[in-house]
């Protein structure tokens, strides 16, 4: 059995970079509606899997409608702001 003082150093390594990555996790663009987006998206989806979409807002409309029916909460003064930001975020062409 490895003496425990040569187990540490690579402990404590590991658990180390693990905390860096979560300080460079990717966020929501700030901007009007990214409240929105964290409440409603964030609860199953990371910015990761939002940032490699490309929708127009028709599109980005269809998808929180597709959300919404799986249970997303999204209030009707929210959809609005909710579709507009993804779309100015992570729209066709960015």
């Amino acid at each position: 059995m490895k003496p425990v003082w040569m187990v540490l150093p690579a402990l404590a390594a590991l658990l180390g970079g693990g905390l860096r990555a979560q300080d460079t996790a990717p966020s929501f663009p700030a901007g009007e509606g990214q409240a929105a987006v964290q409440t409603a998206c964030a609860a199953c989806h990371p910015p990761a899997i939002v940032a490699g979409k490309r929708y127009d807002a028709d599109k980005w409309a269809e998808v929180v409608d597709q959300m919404i029916g799986k249970g997303a909460k999204v209030s009707d003064a929210d959809y609005d702001v909710i579709v507009a930001y993804l779309a100015r975020n992570y729209g066709v062409g960015k």
